[in-house]
């Protein structure tokens, strides 16, 4: 029985004893390491930083516009007939006055001739019978019929002379025609579409429609911006030429119209662009590089760089940003101007790391922003 417990003992002891020398060579790592850490140096990040700065700000709106032609215009026939001549192909470029169709008019030309024959009869029995106003033979009621007969065959041939005129359409203004399959002989019915005219002018107009709050705050004579693909150079300046005088009753938004210089010469109408509208005056705002903002499930936020003890670290500061201006935001609240903030690198940073920095980059000259 002695030896029995004697063997468990030892067992027990056994165990111990490796459990003991198992501790404390971990123990020994452990303080071993705590020792290197406190002789290597702290984690740090280099990134590029910059002061955020004022700049002015004012709240806008956007709108989808269209290109629209100075003067533009569907040429349709008054008096139907049969197209005897085309003075014009699809996409060309017509002078004001220049022929655009004509149709068969040799009937009403020869109606034309008649009735100017008859007119040029009339006022020669006119002029007889008004030579013997002196004479006894003078008769006062048929120089007042040959009066009126005259007349009346002048207005005859006043008549037809508008239908021919009508029979010939010219162009109104020196415009673009459109794509048209018309041809000689074709028979086209009174007010047949026969082309469009867009006018070949600098300017041109952007039609444009905003909600009925943001349409209060422009007038006629307020700038916007005009931007996209195809606006020259990417973006350019519009001024409002004129406002509708009711609201659309299905949206209730307000049409406007402004004049864009150039437009005219560089894009075709129908074409469309993005429109900014400033709905607020210019105000002062704090504005910090868009490469700063880092965005979370939680909102946005900076990273501030803050000297403490002597050392750079970088703290996180939740912000709330406004409009975009080329590569700048403006940030509404949360950031002071001066703060200096991580830019570019700034998405390898947690709150507390040591930053490294260079110089941070000047803030630029006071800018406006939309």
């Amino acid at each position: 029985m002695l030896k029995h417990i004697f063997a468990w003992m030892l067992v027990i002891l056994a165990i111990g004893g490796t459990a003991g020398g198992l501790g404390y060579y971990k123990y020994s790592e452990i303080q071993t390491a705590i020792a290197a850490s406190r002789n290597s140096p702290e984690p740090s990040e280099a990134v590029q930083s910059v002061r955020a700065h004022t700049g002015e700000w004012s709240a806008t709106t956007r709108a989808i516009g269209s290109v629209v032609a100075l003067r533009h215009v569907e040429i349709r026939n008054e008096i139907a007939g049969v197209v005897a001549e085309i003075g014009f192909r699809s996409g060309d470029i017509v002078d004001k006055d220049a022929l655009l169709i004509q149709f068969d008019a040799r009937q009403e030309q020869a109606a034309l001739a008649a009735s100017e024959a008859d007119a040029r009869l009339a006022k020669i029995t006119l002029d007889r019978r008004e030579s013997l106003r002196a004479s006894a033979a003078f008769n006062e009621q048929e120089f007042d019929r040959s009066r009126e007969e005259f007349a009346a065959a002048t207005a005859r041939a006043n008549n037809l002379a508008v239908v021919v005129d009508k029979k010939r359409i010219t162009s109104p203004f020196r415009a673009r025609v459109g794509i048209t399959n018309w041809q000689p002989g074709a028979y086209l019915d009174v007010g047949t579409l026969i082309v469009t005219l867009q006018g070949v002018d600098a300017d041109a107009y952007v039609d444009f429609a905003l909600p009925q709050d943001s349409a209060a705050a422009i007038r006629a004579g307020s700038r916007v911006t005009l931007s996209g693909p195809a606006v020259p150079n990417g973006e350019m300046t519009a001024t409002i030429l004129a406002e509708d005088n009711t609201a659309d009753g299905s949206n209730r938004a307000v049409a406007f119209r402004a004049v864009a210089p150039g437009f005219g010469e560089r894009l075709r109408p129908g074409t469309f662009v993005d429109v900014t509208v400033e709905t607020s005056k210019p105000q002062q705002a704090v504005m910090a590089p868009l490469s700063a903002i880092r965005r979370s499930p939680n909102g946005q936020n900076v990273f501030v760089l803050v000297e403490e003890e002597g050392k750079l670290r970088a703290r996180m500061r939740a912000v709330t940003t406004g409009a975009v201006k080329g590569g700048d935001i403006v940030v509404l609240k949360g950031l002071a101007a001066g703060d200096l903030i991580a830019s570019s690198g700034s998405f390898k940073l947690r709150d507390g790391l040591l930053v490294h920095t260079g110089t941070p980059a000047p803030a630029p000259a006071e800018v406006g922003v939309n």
